[in-house]
């Protein structure tokens, strides 16, 4: 039997994410898109995932002046708000399409951008995702992720899994994302062949920036 796979509906939520994002978390969601950004200036082709409304390809495409990108995104409707707010730049190529099915060309990326977009996954799609954009990654190519984290510490540590789970569960209600919880990435992409580099935190940890560069 073929398994099932279950696709989530952003497209009901496009129009309003910019400004659900500034009443939740006002700058601190962009802060951690680009908190790499400087350091991202000589790359020449970049594969973005799940960048919905186009906020960080916007300021990639601002500073890195030779990059060509292919911007995968499942949902037609953030699509086509990227699309407008980036210009309809020649130098992108968007593309609606499912990062677990899209086909991906070994080695084709010297970078691989994933802001809030690895959350969206359970363990066994997170695996699945991981390694096929690990294998489109070039040999010293860079690895950016934006994304939450449950910190450790006492009060952090509770508080933030209180606002994923709520955060998750107004996710599942509103998008049908089939994933229920946070897993984090780190083992997975060090076993896929990840070096971690640096990492940048807000809010106690809750939001953290990650560069990994794969070893060559």
């Amino acid at each position: 039997m073929v398994p099932v796979v279950t696709r989530p509906n952003f497209d009901a939520l496009a129009p309003h994410y910019r400004w659900l994002e500034a009443v939740t978390f006002g700058p601190l969601l962009q802060w951690c898109r680009t908190a790499f950004l400087p350091q991202l200036r000589d790359a020449r082709r970049a594969l973005v995932l799940g960048d919905g409304n186009g906020r960080f390809l916007a300021a990639l495409l601002a500073v890195t002046p030779d990059v060509a990108v292919d911007a995968v995104d499942i949902s037609p409707g953030m699509t086509a708000l990227a699309r407008r707010r980036t210009g309809n730049s020649p130098r992108v190529r968007f593309l609606v399409a499912d990062a677990r099915e899209h086909p991906l060309r070994a080695a084709e990326y010297d970078l691989v951008v994933t802001n809030f977009f690895l959350d969206c996954f359970g363990p066994r799609d997170l695996e699945l995702v991981i390694s096929r954009l690990v294998a489109a990654l070039a040999p010293g190519g860079r690895f950016v992720i934006g994304d939450f984290r449950v910190p450790s510490g006492r009060f952090a540590g509770p508080a933030a899994a209180l606002a994923l789970a709520a955060m998750y569960a107004a996710f599942r209600l509103t998008t049908r994302l089939s994933a229920g919880r946070l897993v984090d990435p780190s083992p997975m992409l060090a076993g896929a062949g990840l070096k971690f580099v640096e990492e940048r935190t807000r809010l106690h940890g809750f939001l953290t920036a990650q560069l990994w560069r794969k070893l060559l």
